[in-house]
């Protein structure tokens, strides 16, 4: 089920624009500090937490001040989907749906990087390892709504204004583009060039984001893209380097690494032409009809 939002609500360029500038200004402390990920090893300071919880509070921020400045505060929760769309059964289990999503791609994913030779698992995950990751991810939900009721919410309507196909590609670029100053200080790829990877990380997001979004406009639900991005943050990314012997790198094994942008690219296409089949069904009934 898809749902847009009013085709007279505020435009793309404003939002953009504030998103992109909010997004540089909350990482100019780390800029100023020097600070850069050299290595997967290297945790997260206080300071970069704090930036990045900035950063990825600004798109909904944006968003709703935009919204709510055109039509009110209570009527822009309804338009960028806060509000349940469907009955709490459905919604229940678009949420389940989406969490495995971006679990299954990486578990395909770190096969692949398994057969190159690039990971090396060990264990699966007990109780104590997979318990503070659940509870880690309870309290980092409002910052996941943070980003989506921005991309999902209120970007992604916009775009599809464009064809479905080129809006969802196009919106997963954005994504990318918007994690440039976390990028560039090594947040994705640690240990690698920025030449490297600024643009693996627009590829990755492009991929990722047009999946999130998919689960969007499938179940109709913001809710469910919140969903995927906490399982692709908050479980996928933590799993891998915690099931593996050694220090992962990024770029080579995991949900972001090149070895599961094929597994990622197919689940594009299957959706697309899942999208294309359901289309071609109702127009032929349309035309019986």
């Amino acid at each position: 089920m898809e749902r847009t939002n009013p085709p007279g609500s505020p435009g793309l360029f404003p939002f953009l624009a504030i998103s992109f500038v909010g997004a540089w200004l909350a990482m100019v402390p780390l800029w100023l500090d020097g600070l850069r990920r050299t290595s997967a090893a290297q945790g997260t300071s206080p300071l970069a937490a704090f930036c990045m919880i900035l950063m990825m509070l600004v798109p909904a921020l944006t968003a709703f001040g935009l919204t709510a400045r055109r039509h009110g505060p209570r009527a822009a929760v309804r338009i960028l989907g806060l509000t349940r769309a469907t009955p709490w059964r459905h919604e229940l289990r678009s949420v389940a749906v989406a969490l495995t999503i971006p679990l299954g791609l990486t578990a395909a994913g770190l096969a692949v990087a398994t057969a190159a030779g690039r990971y090396s698992p060990a264990h699966l995950p007990g109780p104590a390892v997979i318990t503070p990751l659940v509870l880690s991810a309870l309290v980092s939900l409002p910052l996941y709504f943070g980003e989506e009721l921005g991309w999902q919410g209120y970007l992604l309507p916009r775009l599809l204004r464009l064809g479905r196909t080129r809006g969802l590609l196009i919106g997963g670029a954005i994504w990318g583009a918007w994690h440039v100053p976390m990028t560039a200080l090594g947040g994705s790829y640690p240990g690698h060039s920025v030449l490297l990877g600024i643009p693996a990380a627009v590829v990755t997001a492009t991929l990722l984001g047009t999946v999130i979004a998919t689960v969007r406009l499938s179940t109709g639900s913001v809710w469910a893209a919140v969903a995927a991005h906490v399982s692709l943050n908050e479980f996928t990314l933590p799993l891998t380097r915690e099931v593996s012997d050694r220090l992962v790198d990024p770029l080579f094994a995991g949900p972001l690494s090149i070895t599961t942008w094929p597994i990622t690219a197919l689940a594009v296409l299957g959706a697309w032409l899942a999208h294309r089949h359901r289309a071609g069904t109702r127009a032929a009934r349309t035309a019986a009809a």
